[in-house]
């Protein structure tokens, strides 16, 4: 089934990592693009390589969208993107409009097996929304037509995909980066990607690349030293969680060998899309942050998790490693420090859950990307068991400008607790949807209407605001002076999260935004959860029902009890990420669903079964008493 040439290549992933089943997901890879998907032959061929059963690596397969072990598909794989972000960008029209060119459904191929169209969820590329991605069948090669609302924009695309030269590059389609900007006194992160060949070593050097990182490793600083300086910046995580870099570093053990750095680029988060920006046009900025992670944590090997859509963004990793490598700047003796460091670029398969530390660590292992327990944390026992610190892109991009410039330097701008300059991802319903690199602490009436150019006259005014991407609760227009930092997101009532701030107007139902939203979480439960996997099924069910004009009066109650059977209820964080959204959605803007609900031609309530718990003060044997539908969904629980 495969090549001596495939066997070969699967043979030298291998030899890349620690342990080689690591290699499992990248070795699919290389079947599917052989092969043109992974039939059962593929993936017993695979198996027999790994020494595994082919359950096992089939169990595996299945779990990833990127993996085509169902069915064949045609030439070109296009999936359209209609997560939220781009559903307010008009994704609906570009799915009629793609129907209608292709003459087939979602889920179709042409009859000349040229093109199969189907969906997918959040691509990053939320600022060049509506857009679709498109794969090619026997090389894997992956590339993002975007902004494609006008049929003109939408024939080009097709036409240059069916020359066979949609390919003759992988960058995004249209050329370059997307709209950006932020104050000129904290534009650090994002400064360098509108110079041409920002991703080449040589333009990185010129602008002083790299220098830190010589003059560190040559005796300018220790470990010790480097961590304390990201301590006293107190530089917070800008994956979603917050946590300040330093503390995490501090937190692995003395005299435990070896140790590992991962960097989560898998920027899974429907709205989030500055990582990519990074990682495509100023590589090597990310590499040097690695260098003096990996100086600061003592370790020899680092890793970056990219997802499985960011294809462009590999190959320009991939690209500056080896540059990296050349000049002698990673390897065996880097700058002549006689320090090692060798980093893995390692592409998903398309799993949100992989965004969770744990799970992206039991991925890289070469499992199904599910969450582990907690404690032990991943810098006590990680990645294969040993020392592992796990930060995001933009955390590890501001590593060189913090070391380079001081802690005080950094704390010059933001709030005492939210130090420093954060990439805002724009999107939505705005005039200049985009990334702006501003300090911690703008309003967001600032970053709207200042930045944004304020919304879009489709819009009609504003309604709702997701401060810090989809999972984070919404926002209203009454909060447009909400601070843009940790602790003032919060005291509002959500999280700054990834700083992924998604603009809803006001023309916008807020049903089709909560059935979205929960059709996504549904989508991308990891399934280790009953409360996930079932509940926010469940919850789609009942929404697309009252989106459809069939609610039923006991709907909101009904999806407010699910909601809270949901969060907290699972192995990870996603059960909180999954319901915030909608609960929030309720809470602020309820007539809207009333309404609908009450506008529906036929209304009808579904017969409920009595809800029993245990109660310490009812004799065994004895069940809660029977209370009418309102009363008993509005009821507080009794606590187990």
């Amino acid at each position: 089934m495969l090549s001596e040439q495939a066997i070969n290549k699967i043979r030298a992933l291998q030899a890349r990592y620690p342990v080689m089943r690591s290699a499992l997901g990248p070795a699919l890879y290389v079947a599917q693009h052989e092969v043109g998907w992974l039939p059962p032959a593929a993936i017993a061929a695979v198996a027999e390589l790994f020494g595994l059963d082919q359950a096992e690596v089939a169990e595996f397969a299945s779990f990833y969208h990127m993996y085509n072990i169902y069915r064949e598909p045609g030439q070109y794989t296009i999936e359209l993107c209609d997560n939220v972000p781009c559903m307010l960008r008009g994704s609906a029209r570009l799915g009629d409009m793609l129907k209608e060119r292709l003459g087939i459904g979602f889920g179709e191929t042409t009859a000349d097996g040229k093109f199969t169209l189907g969906r997918v969820e959040c691509l990053g590329s939320c600022a060049s929304a509506p857009m679709f991605m498109c794969t090619e069948k026997y090389t894997g090669r992956l590339r993002y037509f975007e902004e494609l609302d006008t049929p003109e924009k939408l024939d080009e695309a097709l036409a240059l995909i069916a020359s066979g030269h949609g390919f003759d590059t992988t960058e995004r389609w249209p050329l370059g980066p997307h709209r950006h900007g932020g104050r000129p006194d904290t534009n650090f992160l994002l400064g360098r990607v509108d110079k041409a060949d920002s991703h080449r070593i040589d333009t990185y050097l010129a602008d002083g690349g790299y220098e830190t990182a010589r003059a560190i490793l040559s005796g300018g600083k220790t470990p010790a030293e480097v961590v304390d300086e990201m301590k006293n910046a107190n530089v917070r995580g800008r994956g979603g969680a917050g946590f300040s870099a330093g503390v995490k570093w501090g937190f692995i053990p003395a005299g435990v060998y070896p140790r590992y750095l991962v960097v989560n680029a898998d920027e899974s988060e429907p709205g989030t899309f500055k990582d990519r920006m990074i990682m495509e046009y100023d590589p090597h900025q990310l590499i040097e942050g690695i260098i003096l992670t990996t100086y600061a944590i003592e370790a020899e090997q680092a890793f970056i998790y990219v997802r499985g859509e960011y294809y462009f963004a590999v190959q320009r990793l991939e690209g500056a490693i080896a540059e990296a490598e050349a000049r002698g700047f990673l390897g065996d003796n880097i700058f002549g420090s006689g320090k090692k460091l060798r980093i893995v670029v390692h592409r998903g398969a398309g799993a949100y859950e992989c965004g969770e530390e744990t799970a992206q660590l039991s991925s890289l292992e070469g499992y199904r990307g599910q969450p582990r327990l907690k404690p032990p944390f991943p810098a006590v026992a990680g990645l294969y068991g040993k020392p592992t610190i796990v930060n995001n892109v933009e955390t590890i991009s501001n590593v060189p400008h913090v070391i380079r410039h001081g802690a005080d330097w950094y704390k010059q701008w933001g709030t005492p607790q939210s130090t420093g300059f954060r990439i805002f991802c724009l999107s939505g319903q705005v005039q200049k949807p985009g990334l702006y690199e501003l300090p911690h602490g703008v309003t967001l009436r600032e970053l709207i209407y200042d930045w944004g150019g304020g919304l879009t006259e489709e819009a009609g005014g504003l309604k709702a605001i997701v401060p810090g991407g989809l999972s984070m609760q919404l926002l209203d227009e009454s909060q447009l002076d909400v601070a843009m930092d940790f602790d003032s997101v919060q005291k509002a009532g959500s999280s700054l999260g990834a700083a992924a701030v998604i603009v809803i107007g006001k023309n916008q139902s807020m049903v089709e935004v909560a059935r979205r939203t929960v059709a996504f979480y549904r989508e991308e439960s990891c399934g280790k959860c009953t409360p996930c996997r079932e509940g926010t099924g469940w919850l789609e069910k009942i929404l697309d029902r009252v989106e459809a004009g069939e609610g039923r009066v006991d709907d909101i109650a009904l999806m407010l009890y699910i909601a809270d059977m949901v969060a907290g209820k699972s192995f990870c964080p996603f059960s909180f990420a999954a319901v915030w959204g909608l609960q929030s959605n309720l809470a602020k803007f309820r007539p809207e669903f009333e309404a609908v609900i009450r506008d529906a031609a036929e209304q009808s309530v579904i017969p409920v079964r009595p809800i029993y718990r245990p109660d310490a003060g009812r004799p065994s044997g004895v069940t809660e008493p029977s209370l009418p539908l309102e009363e008993k969904f509005n009821a507080p629980a009794v606590k187990r």
